[in-house]
């Protein structure tokens, strides 16, 4: 007498799994944003971020500056919890642009 191996059950066979969602990458927005007047009638903006990811943050907006067409020196706290992008010169009537597309 033959015996017949048991089939298992469809709630244990091997389905193909859906692949994992695509990862949700947070807002870029600073933790502080500082506009102030230059001598020469334009506008610099101090820009800051804190936390794990401030430098990825901080790369990414000086990219997409760099890429506008404005200057954005970076800078950072000793201990590297604090990091900051100073742009400008830019003029008056980009300031809000500059914040509204680049850094916020």
């Amino acid at each position: 007498m033959t015996q017949a191996v048991p089939r298992l059950s469809p709630r244990f066979e091997r389905q193909s799994t859906p692949p994992p969602p695509a990862p949700q990458f947070g807002p870029i927005r600073p933790d502080r944003v500082t506009v102030w007047p230059m001598d020469d009638g334009f506008f610099g903006i101090d820009v800051h971020w804190r936390g794990r990811e401030c430098i990825l943050r901080a790369v990414v907006v000086r990219r997409l500056l760099a890429e506008a067409g404005y200057v954005a020196q970076p800078g950072n706290s000793q201990d590297g919890r604090r990091w900051e992008l100073r742009v400008g010169p830019v003029a008056a009537d980009d300031v809000a642009k500059v914040i509204a597309t680049y850094i916020w």
